[in-house]
């Protein structure tokens, strides 16, 4: 009989999180404790710790109670209401996600003694991709640290150093965009082409691509990265490795459009440019009658449902370019030599969270 183990999953209410708890209540030798603001919608009350990890003595206090946490997945992170983009560059948003990850190590190095495994979050923010210089293809984990200030700095920092005078190992992962269940998320593109494509079945026209023009980018399945972190707690070659994360092919938006109308069951029609973010400015009350008129379960606060998904989806379609941004491709062929070889194709990935969206009454 295989040897209990015990997940400490920070975050959990995000679209990253989500996915680890779901996939982890599966395995029949894990037990999973949650930890965050909020109470993840799929975990039982008894099951989660209600903490704010920028209180650095009530997480020390909880954390330091806990003694028998085995491993953990971090994917809290600190997004500046508002200000998504920009907050990606500020001096404070980039102090909060530093603080509140030593506060929960700090509290941890407290208490549980049979800690193994840290799994961290990065991106490709960490190749520069939200600057405007290009990134060249395809971005790898072995190149030099990119010099800019990014919380993932910060943070990476924090881990080597403690790592080395403790008896856990880390592994931190860089998806690309990140496509899940989550609802309330910041940057979960399914909520926020959800929310769009429901206002315009709602007015009764088609799904036109309201983005800018074409890039080649990439995509990350939440599910795939909830296997990952599964793989990377136990596995010797994922010991303090840092390991790019993707589907395994590449898309365009424009490419991808039809599959998620047809998904969807809506038509396409030509292009037209819209800010999704806008799309409540002159109507702040649009959300709530289409939540009504349809009978959807989704919340009647967009904020609740989408977060700031809506801005997300405009930086990530290029909105506001009259050109075409450079690509942003990373390599991912490090995890696949390190023993992770699960993939997905991006358009069947498409189709499974807006089927599963539709499944559950939050879009008609």
């Amino acid at each position: 009989m295989s040897e209990q183990k015990k997940l400490l999953l920070i975050g959990a209410s995000g679209v990253i999180g989500q996915a680890v708890l779901n996939h982890f209540d599966s395995l029949s030798d894990w037990e999973v404790l949650t930890l965050g603001r909020r109470l993840p919608p799929n975990c039982p009350a008894e099951r989660f710790l209600a903490v704010d990890l920028l209180d650095r003595q009530a997480t020390l206090t909880a954390l330091s109670a806990l003694t028998d946490i085995t491993h953990v997945v971090y994917a809290a992170v600190y997004e500046k209401p508002g200000a998504l983009v920009a907050g990606w560059q500020d001096p404070e948003q980039m102090d909060f996600n530093d603080r509140m990850l030593r506060n929960a190590v700090d509290g941890l190095s407290q208490g549980s003694s049979r800690l193994r495994h840290i799994t961290l979050f990065q991106g490709s923010k960490a190749y520069g991709s939200h600057l405007s210089e290009p990134v060249p293809v395809p971005a790898k984990e072995r190149w030099p640290r990119h010099d800019h200030a990014n919380f993932y700095w910060l943070q990476e920092d924090f881990i080597r150093q403690e790592q080395v005078k403790s008896d856990w190992s880390f592994t931190i992962l860089r998806p690309r965009i990140v496509f899940g269940e989550a609802l309330g998320s910041n940057m979960n593109p399914i909520a926020g082409i959800g929310v769009y494509a429901a206002i315009q079945r709602y007015k009764g026209e088609p799904l036109y691509y309201p983005g800018g023009p074409e890039r080649l980018t990439q995509a990350t399945d939440a599910d795939l990265i909830a296997k990952a972190c599964a793989w990377a707690a136990e596995a010797p070659t994922a010991r303090n490795q840092t390991f790019n994360i993707e589907n395994g092919d590449v898309f365009s938006w424009q490419n991808v459009w039809p599959v998620i109308g047809a998904a969807l069951d809506m038509e396409i029609g030509e292009p037209r440019k819209l800010f999704l973010d806008s799309l409540l400015k002159e109507d702040p009350e649009l959300w709530s009658r289409v939540v009504t008129h349809f009978d959807l379960k989704a919340p009647h606060d967009l904020r609740a449902f989408a977060g700031q998904s809506l801005s997300y989806c405009d930086f990530q379609m290029a909105t506001a370019r009259e050109t075409s941004p450079p690509p942003v491709i990373v390599s991912s062929v490090a995890i696949r030599q390190a023993g992770f070889a699960d993939c997905i194709d991006t358009e069947d990935m498409l189709q499974k969270w807006f089927h599963r969206f539709r499944a559950q009454g939050l879009l008609p």
